[in-house]
């Protein structure tokens, strides 16, 4: 297993998709994960250590956890199946080990929300996984469009009103 980090999602045009990368934390590879925006979302706010004023529902799923006595271990994205990765949360009671399904998006959030690590596996980062290419020259105009590509990440966070929650 490969730790990973959430590094970056861009919003697909005008679409209800989005792409998150996964960074290997050790190394230069990116694992491409694609979700609905609105799975994107607690990714996002965490990323950008937003935290808003009433729990949500993977703040809701941790809390439940620490409150029956379970410690959250880990989040891990260990297969694909139909085309979807296949994903789950570790967690450990009494030294007992709990292994709960998931979505891949709801362990990354709830990884990323408590600060536990995100694991993949060698097999779906060898066979998923790229290695971003070198920049060349014009890179810099490269990274302006990328930038420009996530301004509109930005403005939608920047943009929420947190205070009613």
């Amino acid at each position: 297993m490969l730790e990973v980090t959430p590094h970056t999602v861009v919003g697909i045009g005008e679409s209800e998709y989005c792409l998150l990368l996964l960074k290997e934390k050790d190394g230069p590879r990116l694992l491409p994960v694609w979700m609905r925006a609105h799975r994107a979302q607690p990714i996002v706010l965490c990323m950008n250590k937003v935290r808003l004023a009433r729990p949500q529902t993977h703040d809701l799923f941790i809390n439940v956890c620490e409150k029956l006595g379970a410690r959250l271990v880990r989040g891990t994205v260990y297969d694909v199946e139909e085309g979807g990765l296949m994903s789950r949360i570790l967690m450990e009671k009494d030294g007992e080990q709990i292994t709960l399904e998931c979505s891949a998006s709801d362990g990354i959030a709830i990884a990323a929300k408590k600060g536990i690590p995100i694991t993949v596996s060698d097999e779906i980062m060898e066979v998923a996984g790229f290695r971003p290419a070198k920049r060349k020259a014009g890179a810099s105009e490269t990274r302006s469009r990328e930038e420009e590509k996530l301004a509109v990440w930005r403005d939608f966070i920047e943009g929420l009103d947190l205070n009613g929650l």
